[in-house]
């Protein structure tokens, strides 16, 4: 017998709603880049060396990828109305259940945002879908948001997934993970890696990120996300069950955009990153993040490569997976 479907018409007709109003442009600015790199620790110098910059192909400071969040509708929706405290609250219609999570988020870069750039961005619920999980049902709502600059030029698109889920949290113990690796870390160089310097199973050097309320509070001011469960720690446990306040996704899916563009270089382009949650990042643990070339291949006389990556906790789990293409410059014959 076919199981009853979670997702009811009012849901499917929403599929391609907007979700806001249409909000000014805003500023790409050397202040709102410094913060974000605050809040990463990014230290790479093409966000913040203008000599630096100057020499590779941008011909200046550029803001890093992920900086695109900054302008996620759903974060100028949070600023504006202190009311709406989560994603579900801004859905035209209820989740068929109470559990809700993120589940992913992914982008698409096209064009790098320099400093003085204008940046609108639109929201739009993109799909939503149903997969059959351990507990029962799954069902995601994926929204999509366009950003485009001040020549109508489509700078990027980020888009980001929530899952409802039916049954209780309670599950078997899982198995414990295996012990975290040690791991040698390089700071960031200035050496440019070229396509024909990878192959296969190339590792990127890893990082090591300290998460603490600092940190999660950074980040929250740096992209405009004031959800009370990044920080009050009665409404994490009585509104979400969980033990302590927790770190945004967001914030890990840049850690890991930060480890691919840390190796990628000033000449390379991350042109697509996406990042999975599998757990929750709280203030104390120690992340590290690794990754490793999966493929490389040339389009259009462009070098390709698809980076696997990964964060990892100190108890060894792996809470955040992620997935990258970018481009690296060919060597001259």
């Amino acid at each position: 017998m076919v199981s009853k479907s979670a997702i009811t018409p009012k849901m499917k007709k929403s599929i391609g709603t907007r979700l806001f109003e249409d909000f000014p442009p805003d500023e790409v600015s050397l202040w709102a880049i410094k913060r974000f790199i605050e809040a990463t620790t990014d230290e790479n110098p093409l966000w913040q060396d203008e000599k630096y910059a100057k020499k590779t192909r941008w011909g200046g400071i550029i803001a890093p990828p992920a900086f695109l969040h900054v302008f996620d509708p759903a974060n100028r929706a949070f600023r504006q109305r202190p009311d709406l405290s989560h994603m579900a609250t801004i859905l035209p219609f209820e989740l068929p259940f109470p559990r809700t999570f993120q589940a992913f988020y992914e982008f698409q870069f096209f064009l790098p945002l320099r400093p003085g750039d204008l940046i609108t961005s639109t929201g739009k619920i993109g799909d939503i879908y149903e997969r059959e999980g351990k507990s029962g049902k799954m069902v995601f709502v994926r929204m999509e948001n366009e950003h485009r600059n001040q020549r109508n030029e489509l700078a990027g698109i980020t888009s980001e997934g929530m899952v409802s889920i039916e049954g209780s949290s309670s599950s078997k113990a899982a198995e414990p993970p295996p012990p975290p690796e040690e791991v040698k870390l390089v700071p960031p160089s200035k050496k440019q890696i070229y396509f024909e310097d990878v192959e296969v199973g190339t590792a990127l050097p890893a990082m090591v990120k300290e998460i603490s309320m600092v940190t999660i509070l950074k980040w929250g001011v740096a992209v405009n996300d004031y959800g009370p469960h990044h920080y009050d720690l009665q409404f994490a446990n009585q509104m979400l069950g969980l033990p302590n306040v927790i770190a945004h996704g967001p914030h890990n899916a840049a850690f890991l955009a930060e480890l691919v563009t840390n190796w990628i270089g000033g000449e390379g382009m991350l042109r697509r990153h996406y990042a999975e949650m599998r757990g929750n990042v709280f203030p104390g643990d120690i992340m590290t993040f690794q990754g490793k070339v999966a493929n490389k291949y040339l389009q259009d006389g462009e070098g390709l490569v698809e980076i696997e990556s990964w964060a990892q906790n100190q108890k060894g789990r792996r809470v955040t997976l992620g997935k990258s293409t970018a481009a690296l410059p060919r060597m001259k014959k």
